[in-house]
Parts: structure tokens; sequence; C-alpha cells
């Protein structure tokens, strides 16, 4: 299904739960290839979110504040903003839109669910930026959604489900396979964990090829306070991977939500886009 040796870093579309777990998940797995370079120098503020703008008069939280931002969770790390997708239905961005709705489908009938679940729009999002390591390939990423209280409701429980980790590998194994390289043969598997801090779920998705040591994890955090939804992931080799980086990303992810700070929505944009103050955090 996948070439072990190193994943293209891309978020896939940020709407909660489809964008959240399914997209990171898509993202790791199917477009698997060699390490690309993360495009791109650390800026602060440089770019502003796309989308259409709320109207003006009206108070309300905005996405970009619960990103994640610099601090000891991403030391030694380097963020940029995430580089543009390919559009069209044979560029890569085709590719994982169709890859990715296929694993929704499967995933909401294997959860007893109706794919149109999966389809609300959230009122607003923001992606943060791409942290990516020293080695070219470890990275962590986050994005945030302000949520309908039907999503609210809908994400917990999936979140909640104990059928969800094994849901996914059955939506993974009914992707069509692809060519691997040197005949490796790539398996895998999801797991739930005790998630830390205040995340609302943590979910580890392994992918190991033929050789050891291209196993790599990727561990996927959830967030839902009030709502607002977060979801972050740390890539890694499974031989590279630091749990206390974890931990660092829950406490600094947990500690935003506790301090949620309605402000003016206008301008606020409903798409997801390059978030603003991306490289430091709010000022209190």
């Amino acid at each position: 299904m996948v070439a072990a040796g190193g994943f293209r870093r891309r978020r896939g579309s940020v709407a909660p739960w489809r964008g959240g777990l399914v997209a990171v998940a898509t993202a790791f797995a199917v477009s698997a290839c060699g390490g690309d370079e993360v495009a791109g120098s650390a800026a602060a503020g440089t770019a502003g979110p796309s989308g259409s703008a709320s109207p003006a008069g009206e108070t309300g939280l905005w996405p970009e504040d619960f990103v994640l931002t610099e601090g000891p969770a991403t030391a030694g790390y380097t963020g940029a903003p995430e580089e543009p997708s390919g559009d069209g239905e044979n560029g890569e961005g085709g590719e994982n839109a169709a890859a990715e709705s296929v694993l929704g489908a499967d995933l909401a009938e294997c959860l007893g669910m109706s794919n149109d679940d999966l389809e609300i729009e959230p009122e607003a999002s923001a992606v943060g930026l791409t942290f990516t390591g020293a080695d070219g390939f470890s990275m962590i990423d986050s994005s945030a959604d302000i949520l309908t209280e039907k999503q609210v409701v809908r994400d917990r429980e999936m979140l909640a489900n104990p059928r969800t980790p094994k849901c996914l590998e059955e939506a993974f194994a009914g992707l069509p396979d692809e060519p691997a390289e040197d005949d490796d043969v790539t398996t895998i598997s999801f797991e739930a964990f005790p998630p830390p801090g205040s995340a609302a779920a943590y979910y580890r998705m392994t992918i190991r090829g033929s050789d050891p040591e291209d196993t790599f994890v990727g561990d996927m955090l959830f967030f839902i306070e009030g709502r607002v939804e977060v979801t972050t992931s740390y890539v890694t080799l499974e031989a590279e991977h630091e749990p206390e980086r974890l931990q660092q990303i829950a406490d600094q992810i947990s500690d935003k939500l506790r301090n949620q700070k309605p402000r003016s929505i206008a301008g606020r944009p409903t798409e997801a886009g390059p978030v603003v103050r991306a490289l430091a955090p709010l000022a209190s």
C-alpha cells in the first residue's frame, strides 16, 4: 500500500473529523514516498487566513488561537507554513482527497454511522505550521476547528468508541494496494492509549515495512473543549520517538483550551489557511 522509507508531509482538509483523524492518517499512509523537505523558512505573521470571512459585529473564537506554536514541544524543530497541495484528479491533492473520501465512508460504515454525518462543515478552521526535525523527516503539526454543537457530540462519540482503531485498520486494509519498492510489504496498525493532559483521545498509527528500521509512528492527539477541537500529530521513526515531547504538545494545547478568549470575528475565515502569529504564543 505504501512505500517504506519516508512520507510526504501533507495535511488533508481540516473539516473536523474527516479532516482530523482520517486526513492525518491518509497523509501518513497514502502519500508515502521518499521524504520531501518542508519548503519555506520560519516566519511569523507573513501569511493571512483564507476563505470567506465572518461578518462584523459578532464575537467568538478564532481557531488560529489554538494551534501549536513554538515552545518546549517544538524545541529543535523548525516551523514553516504547509506546502500547497497538488490539484486535479491525478494530482497529489486529488489522490489524497479520493483516498480520504473512501476511508471516511468505510469508517462511517464500520461504526454504524451515516457518511453524511462526516460531511458537516465547522464554523471556522485553521492549520498550524509544520514543525520539522533536523533529520528532515520527523514532523509535528496541528489544526483547529470551531465546531457546531452537533459536531461536538458526534466527535466525542467517535473518539470514545472502542471500535474506532479497529475500524481504521479495516478501512486502510480496504484501500487498493500500490506498487511497493523492492517488493516491500507494509502493514498499518492503530492503537488507542490513555490520552495525556486534557486530550479527549490518543491514537497511534504504526506503519511497518519489511526492514525493521522502516517502522514509523504517528501519534495523534484529539482535544475538544467547549466547541473547539484541536488535532495534533507527531510523526517520527519509531527508534527516534520521544515520549516526553507528546506530553509537551498536550500541555501547550491544554493550556490554550483552558484560556479561551472570545473576540471580534470580523474577517474570521471559514476555511483553513496558514495562521497568523503561528510562531509565537498569544499575548496574555
